[in-house]
């Protein structure tokens, strides 16, 4: 076999293609991504002549650019309700992961809001929203898949027909996180709080606790407090706080799974 090959015909002289039409969507698309995708940590287009080398920072570039929308307007996220006459609002809603409870009232939220592209909760719309806030807030860890999370989605299409629910796709634009730390059943704990960037001072962080403090009768916001967190709590003026953890930025440990049966609790009013 290798005498055969031995007696190929030589290559013709290497040179890697030229595709101008490729070339110029890709440098067009690079140039946008810069702006999202921290502009100093990718080559610059000048110092880049060949495309290939751009093509090549594209999937982390992607990546990074995903974080921004996470951080400024909330991961996407897909929900089924009933249909909305008139004009939209903001969308309270929750999820007991604790003891998968994934649908509240009349609404329930699509799979893609617990699993990620492989199945499972890594690059879920909730863990996106997790990793945005503990990014911020620079804890060492993001919130993982326990407690009862308390919603607030922002719907921009929907689809559907006469009957039967209608399919939303929006963005989730904050959470609030309660833990039963004692394992009595009881979630006095509201371990994290978050507001994605460009929906601040909206009241959206106000909207969760007062959602967490009506149907849980939560005791306590966990230190320590981000700026924004103490601000947040002093301009409601919670008496509550206790040691632990909270923001529109707040403290991300990672929880482990408690077992206290809440789902009735949950489950008692629709959302």
């Amino acid at each position: 076999m290798w005498r055969d090959l031995e007696e190929w015909e030589p290559m013709a002289d290497y040179e890697f293609p030229e595709v101008p039409a490729l070339e110029k969507a890709f440098r067009d698309a690079y140039r946008a991504l810069q702006g999202l995708a921290m502009p100093d940590t990718y080559v610059s287009e000048d110092d880049a002549p060949r495309v290939w080398e751009l093509i090549s920072q594209f999937p982390s570039m992607v990546d990074r650019a995903d974080r921004a929308v996470a951080a400024q307007l909330g991961p996407p996220v897909s929900w089924q309700a009933p249909r909305e006459e008139g004009s939209w609002e903001l969308v309270v809603s929750g999820v007991d992961l604790d003891n998968d409870a994934f649908g509240f009232g009349d609404l329930e939220l699509d799979d893609s809001a617990f699993e990620g592209p492989e199945g499972r909760w890594h690059g879920s719309a909730l863990d996106r929203a997790a990793r945005a806030y503990s990014r911020e807030a620079r804890w060492d860890f993001a919130p993982g898949e326990s407690g009862i999370w308390l919603l607030m989605l922002a719907p921009v299409s929907a689809v559907g027909g006469d009957e039967g629910p209608w399919g939303y796709s929006g963005h989730l634009t904050g959470f609030v996180i309660l833990h039963d730390r004692d394992e009595d059943g009881v979630y006095e704990s509201v371990a994290h709080i978050w507001t994605a960037a460009a929906w601040r001072r909206r009241g959206i962080a106000r909207r969760l606790l007062a959602e967490a403090k009506q149907r849980f009768t939560y005791t306590g916001v966990e230190r320590p407090y981000t700026a924004d967190g103490a601000a947040l709590l002093e301009a409601t003026a919670d008496p509550t706080a206790t040691d632990g953890d909270a923001t529109e930025s707040a403290r991300a440990k990672s929880g482990r799974r408690h077992t206290g049966s809440v789902t009735s609790m949950v489950r008692r009013s629709a959302w």
